[in-house]
C-alpha cells in the first residue's frame, strides 16, 4: 500500500510486470525512472498496472500524483528490487 496525496491505495504487483507496462506506457520496467520524472501523467502510467482499474480513474490519478510532492518516492518503492534474503547460518 502506498499513500498519494491523502489516498491510501492498495498496491499488487502484475503477474507480468513488464507486460503490463508496456501496455500501458510502452516502456519497461527498466525505463520506469524516465517515465516518473516526465510528469505526473506518465507517473500515473507507471503506477496503474499496480492499482484496480477503478482507483482514481481518468485524470484523477495524475492529479493526486501532481499535488503530492512525495509521489515519486512512492511510487519508486514498487520498483525496488526485493531485499535480498540474509543467508542463513552456516552458509558460505
Amino acid at each position: 500500500m502506498i499513500k498519494i496525496n491523502g489516498h491510501d491505495l492498495k498496491t499488487s504487483k502484475p503477474s507480468d510486470l513488464d507486460a503490463s507496462l508496456i501496455e500501458a506506457t510502452g516502456c519497461s520496467s527498466a525505463e520506469v525512472e524516465k517515465l516518473l520524472g516526465s510528469g505526473p501523467d506518465r507517473a500515473a502510467r507507471a503506477l496503474r498496472p499496480f492499482l484496480a482499474d477503478d482507483v482514481l480513474p481518468g485524470g484523477d490519478l495524475a492529479a493526486a500524483i501532481a499535488a503530492d510532492s512525495g509521489a515519486l518516492d512512492q511510487i519508486r518503492t514498487l520498483y525496488a528490487p526485493a531485499p535480498a534474503s540474509e543467508p542463513k547460518k552456516g552458509d558460505a
